[in-house]
């Protein structure tokens, strides 16, 4: 990191959450003078409304989008159109190490193999965003994301919605924002839903599978067989090269929990985990 860890002040809620979304974003753009400003576009609903809020500031350079190599590929496709239809620069990252390699090396991950599977398929391209995008020690690249607090908050502790660290400014605009001001917002600007999501209730654009739930994979299988086919071939291969564990189902040997990811990428599959330990 160029910087310690600082966490600036949460924005106090206002009645109008459009309005403080867009505050609290330009807010961090007063503050830290990023260089640049992306959206991070997994195609959920609540990327989709956090990209949109984004592009409405004058600082918005465009959206990222981190192709893991094992997602469903409807969600790829969803992004990319929706980008295209708004005129929103994207800019797709994959992975230097694929999620094969990291299978056929460590096995399928659980909770406590999440971190491995982030840092090489996430948090490298990160990285290399990053670099792309900063000349000088102090320059700031600015991340919006879509994490809201009524998610998080009981699942995941609290969450500010601005925070620093190093070059990275990640900035939540919509983190006081209900289910219910999420679907506002979508039906106010015409934004079609990402099918996936109204099928599995998840982008699908990530199926590492480290905080699978029960009957998941079946279920995507049930909606989309190509994405299970591939999993499952994985599987076949992972078997015959001696790695004893299966998608959503993680090595024996791996016994402590990981915890749940506050800020980033992969906040929602945290929520999923934890949810599922609740019930």
């Amino acid at each position: 990191m160029d910087e310690e860890r600082d966490t600036a002040a949460a924005t106090p809620p206002t009645t109008d959450p459009v309005r403080e979304g867009l505050d609290i974003l330009a807010g961090a753009v007063e503050r830290y003078r990023p260089v640049k400003v992306f959206a991070l576009f997994s195609g959920g609903h609540d990327s989709l409304c956090s990209t949109h809020l984004a592009s409405r500031s004058p600082r918005f350079d465009g959206c990222v989008h981190i192709d893991t190599g094992i997602g469903i590929e409807q969600t790829r496709a969803f992004v990319r159109d929706t980008c295209e239809r708004h005129g929103w620069p994207l800019r797709e990252y994959r992975p230097p190490m694929s999620y094969e390699e990291i299978v056929l090396r460590w096995g399928f991950p659980g909770p406590a193999g999440h971190s491995l599977v982030y840092g090489r398929l996430k948090e490298r391209c990160l990285r290399q965003l990053v670099r792309e995008n900063k000349s000088g020690r102090r320059d700031r690249v600015l991340l919006v994301s879509g994490i809201r607090r009524q998610e998080s908050r009981r699942r995941m502790g609290y969450v500010e919605p601005v925070q620093a660290d190093g070059a990275r400014v990640w900035v939540a605009p919509l983190l006081n924002w209900s289910h219910e001001d999420k679907h506002a917002y979508l039906d106010a600007h015409r934004l079609p839903r990402n099918p996936v999501v109204e099928k599995l209730c998840m982008s699908g654009e990530c199926l590492c599978g480290a905080f699978a739930r029960k009957g998941e994979l079946d279920e995507i299988a049930f909606w989309y067989p190509e994405a299970a086919a591939r999993i499952r071939a994985l599987e076949a291969r992972a078997a015959e090269a001696g790695v004893p564990c299966r998608w959503g189902q993680p090595p024996d040997t791996a016994k402590r929990t990981a915890p749940a990811p506050t800020v980033g990428l992969c906040w929602s599959c945290g929520i999923k985990k934890a949810g599922e330990d609740d019930g």
